[in-house]
Parts: structure tokens; sequence; C-alpha cells
């Protein structure tokens, strides 16, 4: 990879001490024009060398839409504050990766670790699987936090209720990034098909009022999005790479 993990690894374990968090890693990297077969074939066979198991497992998807297109993101997850206390560099993994796929690799961005907000998830789990991805990209104002986790958790609060089968990961930015960005993780296996909820024709809006009260959906939705930055709501389009994931 053309930048490596070191300088995150340094910031993080000097900023942050706090226990219990769930933590991702992403980095984008867009290969060589007329050059994406050899790089998925290098970056499978990288894959398949280094990332066998649960410990070392890596996840690849394609950006298929936006400013990205084309662009691949890697991404590393299910891991706690002592991943970044215990780590250290696989050198001949590096080496590998430099002699074998970074040749085909235009640009690539730098890691960013974000945290899963895993109380305002829904089915993101260990054995979640799924063909293709919605990203939701957001920004919070200064001082919205409370309102955009606020509808965030009473919306989980919704599907746990109502067997909603959607599945929806929520990250935060903790370094590398601007710190009031978040994405929304929506994933599916057929377009058109996404989440339902399999025990009742009410809308989401409906079962929402139940829970908290007449009309408040209508006014912590507004809330919400009156605490994000006007021109920070986009949507891409990923799908997921098999080949260049870790099998488990």
């Amino acid at each position: 990879m053309k930048k490596t993990i070191l300088s995150i690894i340094y910031f993080t374990a000097i900023c942050f001490s706090l226990q219990g968090q769930e933590l991702w890693m992403s980095y984008e990297l867009m290969p060589k024009k007329g050059m994406t077969d050899q790089f998925e074939a290098a970056a499978a066979k990288k894959t398949q060398k280094y990332n066998k198991t649960a410990e070392d497992a890596i996840f690849t998807f394609k950006y298929m839409d936006g400013e990205n297109q084309g662009m691949y993101q890697r991404v590393v997850g299910w891991k706690d504050w002592d991943f970044f206390n215990e780590f250290s560099e696989n050198d001949e993994e590096q080496k590998y990766w430099n002699e074998n796929v970074d040749k085909f690799i235009e640009k690539s961005t730098g890691w960013k670790v974000w945290e899963r907000l895993v109380d305002v998830s829904h089915n993101w789990t260990p054995e979640t699987t799924f063909k293709h991805m919605y990203l939701y990209r957001r920004f919070i104002k200064p001082g919205g936090n409370q309102a955009v986790y606020n509808f965030l958790e009473r919306l989980k609060k919704v599907y746990e209720k109502n067997n909603y089968t959607g599945i929806a990961g929520i990250f935060i930015v903790r370094s590398g990034g601007n710190t009031n960005e978040y994405i929304i993780c929506e994933g599916f296996d057929k377009f058109g098909e996404f989440g339902k909820y399999p025990d009742t024709d009410k809308t989401e809006e409906q079962l929402y009022n139940e829970m908290f009260g007449w009309e408040s959906y209508r006014k912590d939705s507004k809330a919400y999005n009156d605490a994000l930055e006007m021109y920070s709501r986009t949507t891409e389009r990923l799908d997921f790479v098999e080949k260049l994931s870790t099998k488990l």
C-alpha cells in the first residue's frame, strides 16, 4: 500500500483512551487506467496469501457511481483499541504489496479510523453478508450531535420492535478525517429489495409515532436534517468484491 497505518496508530494511541469501542479502518485506491484486471489479480493473490483469518481479515468494495467511481475501498473491521496497541506491521506482507500490487495503483488515500455506533446500527454482525451497499455520507454541524443521535437511536428501537429486516451499519470518524463525518452503510443483495417490516402494513413513520408520540417522526427528522451540513448528503453505490476479500 502506498501509505501505511503507522502514523494513524501513533496518533490514536496518544489521543484516545476509550475502551469497549468497535473500530474499523478504510482507505480508497484507484488502479491505473487499463490495469484494473491486473490490479484485481495481484490484490486477490495478496489477500489469499496474507489475509486468511478473522484476525487479519480485509474486505473490499468497489464504487459503482459518483465522483469515486472505479475506486476500491479496502476495509479492516471488528477491532478495538488493543489492536492499535499491539499492532506490528508485517514487513513481508508490505513488501509483497509494494512489489506485486502497488505498481498497478494510480493513487490512494490515507486510512480513516471509524467507530461503529453499535447502539444505532441494525443487523450488522460478523455473520452479516450482502452483495451491494449504499453508502450515505453525512457531516454534522457543530452542536448537532444530540439531534442526529436521538433520531437514529429512536429509529433503531422501531427497527427492533417491528423486526425490520434491513442491514444498517453506522460509523463515525475517530481519526484520519473530519470527526463530524459519519456514514450509514445499507447492505442488500438485490436492487429494489431493501429492508421490510414483515409483520405490519404500517409505514415507518406510523410505527415511529406509535412509539414516541404524535408527529414525533416529523419533529425528530426535521431536527436531524437541520443538524446536518447543507451540502453533505451524498449517496454512493458500492459492490462487494468477493475475490479481493477474506473468506471467513
